[in-house]
């Protein structure tokens, strides 16, 4: 129902460029179903790419490589991922369900052709009528995904995942989608969308802390107090001191309960760690971190999977038992985008992955675009603590909403 309210909506302003607006409507059906259904989410995507490929090649005539687009960078990535995958791992496809590097690379770099035509041909839809559809879009993923939530904690799940099989990608994905709705309402000038903005950013804040993903918990609330400042420049201090005074209230009901137990736990596993144990959450990971940042060092160039574990376990068995935890993860990734890269693609992958992130942040400043700067600064803030990169649900939600970015950012087409 909602995804033919998008097509015909789309359809009934733009009679004339059916197909050229049929990967924007995709777009925005698989956004929307991000967590609530991850297989319908991953088809709308591919079905999106193929009508930018045929909107690429039927309008190749139109197309410019300049100015700069954000799919040149995710390019780059998604063929670095596959030239290191046919390099070190093609005898092992199937390595592992979490270090899929092959699936990666070919998201990316299908991503990008996807993302680059709603970019060069964005003129197709005037931006009214774009901001209406994000809206819907958003509004729609946002409620479902909050519904299921509460229904998930109501039938007792310990930490809600919504569609998605792993609390932390879930909250990942969650806190993002949340603050593309409040940036979408932010759009439309009106002061009673503003206070509807104010009560997303709070359920959604309630919403993360049933996940109890501590990344998400302390970050979105920042990353929403900045999406705000950045777009408007200037805040009512009246309002901003209303909003600090129910997001305290919020915390001060919830802390005993859901954030107390969070920060006693990040406690004990720090004072653990310091006394040498590091099976815990956090131990392990900066176990994983100590032995990816060794073993990079000693592969500057890059290596194989394989090749990363056998150094670690004979690290490890060579008196270095104090880092034992990082056995369990190393066939799975390192718990930190750039790490994990730098371990297994050296010098060079780092370098583009850092790339990556600089050049796509500098022009979300430089264009005013909101949504892709945050966007891309919670992507950079959950990759020190998770490898977002290799999730398929979460690898597929962020190139969607870079692509549905790009209308947003104000440049000049030549």
């Amino acid at each position: 129902m909602f995804a033919s309210a998008i097509k015909k909506g789309l359809l009934r302003h733009y009679g004339k460029n059916k197909v050229k607006n049929l990967p924007l409507a995709l777009s925005l059906i698989s956004l929307a179903l991000v967590l609530v259904n991850s297989g319908k989410q991953r088809e709308f995507f591919y079905i999106a790419i193929y009508a930018s490929i045929l909107g690429l090649v039927f309008e190749y005539k139109k197309i410019s490589w300049h100015p700069f687009s954000i799919a040149y960078p995710i390019m780059l990535v998604g063929l670095l991922n596959l030239i290191w995958y046919v390099t070190y791992e093609l005898h092992n496809e199937g390595l592992n369900a979490y270090s899929d590097y092959l699936g990666s690379s070919k998201k990316l770099i299908l991503a990008s052709l996807l993302i680059f035509y709603l970019d060069r041909f964005k003129n197709y839809v005037t931006k009214d009528n774009f901001v209406k559809y994000f809206l819907i879009s958003t509004a729609v993923g946002y409620t479902l995904a909050t519904a299921y939530g509460f229904y998930q904690a109501v039938q007792g799940i310990n930490r809600v995942e919504m569609a998605i099989n792993r609390p932390t990608i879930a909250a990942y994905v969650y806190s993002v989608l949340s603050l593309a709705f409040v940036y979408s309402l932010y759009l439309k000038k009106n002061v009673k969308l503003y206070l509807l903005a104010g009560v997303v950013v709070l359920i959604s804040f309630f919403v993360i802390l049933l996940t109890a993903t501590r990344a998400a918990m302390g970050l979105y609330l920042l990353m929403a107090i900045i999406l705000t400042l950045y777009h408007f420049r200037k805040i009512n201090l009246k309002s901003l001191m209303i909003f600090l005074c129910i997001v305290t209230g919020i915390i001060a009901v919830s802390y005993k309960p859901l954030i107390s137990p969070k920060i006693q736990q990040t406690v004990t596993e720090i004072t653990k760690y310091q006394k040498g144990h590091d099976a815990t959450s956090l131990g392990a990971r900066f176990s994983m971190w100590n032995v990816g940042l060794m073993t990079g060092i000693v592969h500057p160039l890059g290596q194989s999977i394989e090749s990363r574990e056998s150094w670690v376990r004979n690290y490890v068995a060579n008196g270095h038992q104090h880092v034992a935890a990082a056995l369990g993860y190393i066939r799975i990734h390192l718990h930190n985008e750039f790490i994990e890269k730098y371990s297994l693609q050296g010098i060079p992958g780092l370098l583009i992955l850092c790339f990556f992130f600089i050049s796509i942040i500098a022009y979300s400043i430089r264009s005013k675009n909101g949504l892709l700067l945050t966007s891309m600064l919670l992507l950079l803030l959950y990759g020190l603590t998770d490898v977002i990169l290799l999730s398929s649900e979460a690898l597929i939600f962020f190139m969607i909403l870079f692509a549905l970015s790009t209308p947003f950012s104000q440049t000049k087409q030549q």
